[in-house]
């Protein structure tokens, strides 16, 4: 099976994390060819688009690939892990991509860090790394505002059923980043940006940020999401276009039930076969010949069983010791830190989680270029705060005022967590 992994050895280089804790779990994110951050970069080398921020995907993965394509379609699949579809595929639970493999490709590449939605979804819609469009995390401390935002409703984290309650406070998700975004960038340069979303967050105010330029298509199910998508390309089209499609539902199951709780994979199931059925099968001759066809995931996941030991509200002590609660993921927590306590922020962590838990400052993370290369958004360090706690194995941290039902996570560095495929399809 052509799984193109011979560069695997260098995104698997860990050392300058891995000694802090002695394990082999961690995976740095690349954004110099071998990662997610890369691949609209390289999307736009295909389309004949000059001038994108980062560099294209690596010469030894663009070889595998033709010079420019008239259509380049992108299938994002929330939370859809390497890992995870390389186990799918070899359990025999997703026997479609199994055959594809015969004569098409599977790469994996690196997630960005913080590996979760808001931020990669952003890396992906501007073509800058998160610590240029500043995105970082679910949660987010915003010092202009006072508040701690939700990257993703856009409300306080505090208000409970609210989304885009933010827009009150002089919050506009259009102008809230500093960046170009694809649909501007391609579109001046003359190729066309297409984004299907569900119908349910179509408008979001993550949405909003991404998708100026592009032309916006809703759908409410499978059937019109690739029923409409399928239509588009078989429409003749003078111009080159970039074509998007995002699918939340095996985020959604991971989060409730597991990774690979069977209710998650049988609806990776569910999905591959109207994808197969109802898109590429009725993809014309003509279409089929002008596209490159893209599977990816924002990130992978881990699976995280509810441990009250990880509950903050049974550590008060260390909440003592912090000015906020933690914010961006409670696989990445960032803590900002009383004055002079942040020893006794590291004595606790090794007292009460001892092995669980490496921390680096707020500084070291941005010396390691885990946020990213290029300029620092003016913002960043108020952004991360003082600590960056990087968790081993299945721990995690929990804050939020509410029951833990959450069986999956994301946001670290764990391979699991980091490493995503790239399934391209093309004839």
């Amino acid at each position: 099976m052509p799984i193109l992994d011979n560069h695997l050895a260098k995104i698997l280089n860990n050392e300058e994390l891995g000694h802090l804790i002695g394990e082999n779990e961690f995976v740095l994110p690349s954004y110099n060819g071998f990662g997610l951050a890369n691949l609209t970069p390289s999307i736009g080398r295909w389309l004949g688009v000059k001038d994108m921020p980062l560099p294209a995907f690596d010469t030894s993965i663009l070889g595998h690939f033709k010079e420019s394509y008239q259509n380049v379609v992108v299938f994002l699949v929330d939370s859809l892990g390497y890992n995870q579809l390389i186990r799918l595929v070899t359990e025999g639970r997703a026997p479609l991509w199994k055959r594809e493999l015969e004569e098409q490709k599977l790469i994996p590449l690196t997630s960005i860090t913080p590996s979760t939605t808001a931020s990669a979804l952003t890396t992906i819609w501007t073509a800058t790394c998160p610590n240029t469009h500043g995105v970082i995390g679910y949660e987010m401390w915003h010092k202009q505002l006072g508040m701690v935002i939700n990257n993703i409703l856009h409300s306080p984290i505090t208000y409970k059923g609210d989304v885009g309650s933010l827009g009150k406070a002089g919050f506009v998700p259009t102008v809230f980043m500093n960046q170009a975004t694809l649909g501007q960038r391609f579109g001046r340069q003359g190729v066309e940006s297409h984004a299907f979303l569900p119908s349910s967050i179509a408008n979001s105010g993550l949405s909003q940020m991404h998708l100026p330029g592009s032309q916006l298509h809703t759908f409410s199910a499978e059937s019109d999401f690739f029923l409409n998508m399928r239509d588009l390309l078989n429409a003749e089209s003078k111009r080159q276009r970039f074509v998007y499609g995002y699918w939340s539902d095996v985020d959604t199951l991971m989060h409730r039930y597991g990774t690979y709780d069977d209710r998650t994979s049988e609806h990776f199931y569910d999905f591959s076969n109207a994808f197969f059925r109802l898109f590429v099968e009725g993809l014309s001759p003509s279409a089929k010949k002008k596209t490159l066809i893209l599977m990816t995931a924002d990130h992978g996941s881990l699976e995280t069983p509810d441990l009250p030991e990880y509950d903050l509200s049974q550590h008060p002590d260390l909440m003592n010791l912090l000015q906020i609660a933690p914010t961006c993921e409670g696989r990445l927590p960032f803590l900002y830190v009383k004055s002079g306590k942040e020893n006794e922020v590291r004595a606790y962590f090794e007292a009460a989680w001892p092995g669980k838990f490496a921390i680096i400052s707020g500084q070291k993370a941005l010396d390691l270029r885990l946020l990213g290369i290029g300029t620092d958004h003016p913002d960043l360090l108020n952004r991360m705060g003082d600590l960056v706690v990087i968790p081993t194995g299945n721990a995690y941290l929990w804050w939020p005022e509410r029951p833990n039902t959450m069986r999956g996570r994301h946001g670290g560095l764990h391979v699991d967590e980091m490493l995503v495929p790239l399934f391209a399809l093309e004839w």
